[in-house]
């Protein structure tokens, strides 16, 4: 570590004295608590110097600390995430448009340098989103809002009178335009540099390839026709056969809606994993059940609901593109009850005995060769 490098705490962290012996370190982005044993108020001294304009060497002078001391300090602070590693801006790509971005990532590095390659990630993957209706719609714009520069819109629907009261960016002059043309001109409205193809494909049991939409570093399925569960075994089986972190973007039912699963290959349960367990736990006698067919059955969804979901998505993809930010529904997909504003996680175990990726799974052992 240089003598003459200018510590300066993260402008997220607050430190609280808890008590003559005890001090708190509060990342407000996060809201993390760090707190270290203090013999005296030396350390609350120091603090007060690291704003990023004096070096180790002059703070030591200044407070009458060793140097060593204040390398060991300055390192606990680094490798807790404490201390500024935005500066300088240069070194990121649109600073000012991004910059309150940048700032809640810098919580999750412990580097300027380990923050520089977390923004680079984020700027140059290449995210698909599969349906852009309901959830989908939303959530192209907050990837695109949070940094992402390369999407792909995959949708063979025109817009509908029908869809206005809760799928974004749509408008009544819209209406018998294909949605990915429209998305993709709002999106560019946003930000003209962003780089966006579309496909004006129905998602089906075969549609994707690496013809078809090339290298991506992401897919979102918010594709449910013919339904969710059929789009999700599509998508996670390409998912599993390229090696592809996927999310499954969700659906409703009687005011509940789904937050899909983020699936890793072969490092988190995959969506044959889910399939299995869920078809194990929801056996049901049917000896003296019918089916009553029900035509053109429609469930009520309102705007909010899905911008709510899309929001939860939004923020997985941003973990999982990161490369440093685990996926918080890895191995659990929940439930949000509109009534009750509340919601409900239940976890899944991968299997050992799934035909994917369990330990004679499919996928499993194809990465292994």
């Amino acid at each position: 570590m240089e003598r003459t490098m200018k510590p300066k705490l993260s402008s997220s962290v607050s430190v609280v004295p808890i008590s003559n012996e005890v001090l708190e370190f509060f990342q407000s982005n996060t809201r993390r608590q760090v707190r270290i044993s203090v013999k005296n108020d030396m350390i609350e001294q120091v603090l007060t110097s690291f704003d990023g304009t004096l070096s180790l060497e002059e703070i030591a002078s200044l407070h009458d600390v060793t140097l060593e001391t204040l390398i060991s300090l300055v390192e606990f602070l680094r490798t807790r995430g404490l201390l500024d590693n935005v500066s300088p801006s240069s070194d990121f790509d649109e600073y000012h448009r991004f910059r309150r971005v940048i700032h809640f990532l810098s919580d999750f590095s412990d580097s300027h340098e380990s923050l520089q390659i977390m923004w680079n990630k984020i700027r140059t993957a290449r995210v698909l989103i599969i349906g852009i209706g309901a959830v989908g719609s939303w959530v192209a714009t907050n990837l695109i809002e949070s940094g992402i520069n390369h999407i792909a819109l995959m949708d063979p629907d025109v817009v509908d009178i029908s869809n206005l009261h809760r799928q974004f960016s749509y408008t009544e002059s819209d209406i018998g335009r294909y949605k990915v043309d429209v998305l993709k001109q709002y999106l560019l409205t946003l930000n003209p540099e962003v780089s966006i193809d579309t496909y004006k494909k129905r998602l089906e049991s075969h549609t994707l390839s690496v013809e078809l939409i090339g290298s991506v570093d992401l897919i979102i399925n918010c594709a449910d026709k013919p339904n969710v569960d059929s789009t999700s075994l599509w998508v996670g089986e390409y998912c599993m056969e390229h090696n592809i972190p996927h999310i499954v973007g969700g659906g409703y039912n009687l005011h509940l809606s789904l937050v899909g699963q983020t699936v890793i290959p072969n490092k988190t349960a995959c969506v044959k994993c889910f399939q299995k367990t869920l078809e194990e736990e929801n056996v049901i006698d049917t000896t003296n059940i019918k089916k009553l067919a029900v035509k053109n059955r429609k469930v009520g969804s309102v705007g909010p609901m899905c911008s709510i979901n899309a929001s939860f998505i939004g923020m997985e993809a941003i973990k999982v593109i990161s490369g440093c930010i685990f996926p918080s529904n890895a191995n659990r997909r929940g439930e949000f009850d509109v009534i009750a504003m509340d919601i409900e996680y239940k976890d899944f175990q991968r299997r050992e005995d799934c035909e994917w990726c369990g330990k004679t799974g499919f996928y499993n052992n194809r990465r292994s060769q």
